[in-house]
């Protein structure tokens, strides 16, 4: 017998989490950042207190990671990346694997020191609707059109939109964002963790208690994928980034 709390992304959950106990005197017991089940994870103090503290949950990313991401798949995107290969699939393929994590959000909530980064991507639009909605116009997309995107005319164009029910102004943004991006991925491929330091170097002059801040070329980088410069994360590894790996992962295989 215990306390489920769902919708934990809010900012009042913790006084709420607090006086559910105090009310009941039954324990939580499983606490999630929605509404479904399987967004649910077993409740932890101590992890929910670094949370709250601006000091994330590593552990909790670890964990997510190992359980939800493919490793095969991501060595397969990681071989294409340092080749400079990035096409709409695999960039449809981020945005999924981002979904899976828990979206933008929930991923932020797991990081240490993001409280003036998650603010600055809230004022530029950074979220998980933008993501659902990309990948909307991506699927819209024949498979060919995904591979070879410079086929694209304005025909071409005008009929995706249809399909996604957007302008084809976004269909354009998603094009360019998707440059964007390939060109950082390739940069990736080619530098390992050296490539991946000068994208986010500089995020550690953050006022005292703050956490990091986030300049406008490290906020665009998030925006091409709708915060998704962590979408890669697969198995061990971070695709493109060489052998490095997130600590503690092993060779664990996506949860069946």
């Amino acid at each position: 017998t215990g306390l489920v709390l769902t919708r934990m992304d809010g900012d009042g959950r913790g006084g709420a989490a607090l006086s559910m106990r105090a009310v009941t005197g039954l324990p939580i017991r499983f606490i999630g950042m929605g509404e479904k089940v399987d967004g649910l994870d077993v409740f932890d103090a101590r992890r929910i207190a670094g949370r709250i503290l601006g000091q994330g949950d590593i552990v909790s990313l670890v964990e997510k990671a190992r359980a939800e991401l493919d490793q095969a798949e991501a060595e397969r995107v990681a071989k294409k990346m340092a080749k400079g290969q990035f096409d709409l699939e695999d960039y449809a393929g981020q945005l999924r694997q981002m979904q899976r994590m828990g979206g933008l959000g929930g991923l932020m909530d797991l990081m240490p020191g993001v409280k003036n980064a998650k603010a600055q991507m809230a004022a530029a639009g950074i979220d998980d609707k933008v993501m659902k909605r990309k990948e909307a116009i991506i699927m819209s997309m024949t498979p060919h059109e995904r591979r070879k995107p410079d086929i694209l005319a304005a025909s071409r164009k005008r009929r995706i939109a249809a399909g996604a029910g957007v302008d084809v102004a976004e269909v354009n943004k998603v094009l360019k964002e998707h440059r964007n991006m390939a060109d950082m991925m390739k940069k990736l491929g080619k530098g390992g963790m050296k490539g991946l330091a000068g994208m986010l170097g500089g995020m550690g002059g953050g006022s005292p208690g703050q956490g990091p801040q986030i300049n406008q070329q490290q906020l665009n980088a998030l925006k091409n994928l709708g915060g998704g410069a962590m979408g890669g994360m697969g198995g061990p590894k971070l695709p493109g980034l060489g052998g490095g790996g997130l600590p503690g992962l092993g060779g664990g295989d996506k949860k069946k």
